[in-house]
């Protein structure tokens, strides 16, 4: 007796299709918050990394981290300035600005025989390029996963003292051109955060809109959700982000879901100042951004009063 063989009907074959799809829909995003996470752990390396060839560099450097040169005589006046880059507010994305056109002059120091010399347009990225001459790290590691950076393409890394432009980077640094007690040196607070993933306000003209807190301005007590817009754009998006590897001055790196985690709460990304009135905890945790117009400041500059205050010490300040 012959048997009838019996198929799949048009109907059953879309319904298998259709739970298929329906089970890839739902892994999917499980699949991609792996992934994510796992670029995550490659930044916190990245950071850890950064972290440990700066202590090796302090070691050899009477316990200083890097420090580009530039003229020490200009802090507190309106006589520094940063290198516009490429893609800012200030300069056309088809150009290489001033960090391009510049990364191959070294900065220099004021000396005795000539007070007036000295650099005073500098750029934070030199002091991590420091760390590339000196074989310590590699421009690779200066790449987090989670962005669409490029790493430098340069040759002859030795010739060049600065980054191509700031899409070769992703982290950010203790500004260093100011006090020598803003500086990142070895005995800091070991709660003083020296480098993180890039900050907001490398784009000029970015800004927080700090009034969307549920009681008003965002406070420690809003949710990491109400806090994306001011974190660094590395893991999440522009204006989206979900937090920041941070590099502790012990050498350790965690993973922060808002910007207000330097010392007493201080805001990583901005300077402390006194904008906000009596409002003292508002002055840490939200700061003021570090635009580069008119003039950039330094760690502590005028933190509740004019010039470098008791305060200078404990402000963390990121750029880029």
């Amino acid at each position: 007796m012959r048997h009838k063989l019996r198929a799949f009907t048009l109907i059953e074959l879309l319904v298998v299709i259709a739970i298929i799809a329906l089970l890839i829909s739902i892994l999917l995003p499980s699949l991609s918050r792996a992934r994510e996470l796992s670029k995550r752990l490659v930044c916190s390396s990245n950071v850890k990394g950064i972290g440990t060839s700066a202590k090796i560099y302090a070691n050899d450097n009477q316990e200083k981290w890097m420090i580009p040169a530039f003229k020490r005589g200009a802090i507190d006046q309106d006589g520094i300035a940063y290198m516009n880059d490429s893609g800012s507010d200030l300069c056309p994305p088809t150009q290489p600005g001033q960090v391009g056109y510049q990364r191959e002059f070294q900065s220099t120091s004021e000396t005795v025989d000539a007070p007036n010399a000295g650099s005073t347009t500098v750029t934070v990225t030199r002091a991590f390029w420091m760390l590339v001459r000196s074989g310590d790290i590699t421009v690779k590691q200066y790449i987090c996963p989670s962005t669409g950076d490029d790493e430098d393409q340069t040759e002859n890394l030795d010739l060049y003292y600065d980054f191509s432009c700031y899409n070769n980077i992703s982290y950010g640094y203790q500004v260093p051109f100011g006090p020598r007690d803003t500086t990142a040196r070895e005995g800091m607070d070991n709660r003083q955060i020296v480098a993180a993933d890039k900050g907001p306000y490398y784009l000029c003209g970015y800004t927080v809109d700090w009034n969307v807190g549920a009681r008003g301005l965002i406070d420690l007590d809003d949710s990491p959700k109400t806090w994306r817009a001011a974190n660094s754009f590395n893991h999440g998006g522009t204006g989206n982000g979900e937090g920041q590897n941070c590099l502790y001055a012990d050498g350790h790196s965690s993973f922060q879901r808002t910007p207000a985690v330097g010392i007493d709460n201080d805001n990583i990304y901005t300077k402390m100042t006194d904008q906000w009135g009596d409002i003292k905890g508002f002055n840490r945790i939200h700061g003021e951004s570090p635009c580069l117009s008119p003039a950039p400041p330094y760690p502590g500059q005028e933190a509740f009063g004019n010039g470098p205050g008791m305060y200078s010490s404990t402000d963390t300040l990121l750029y880029p």
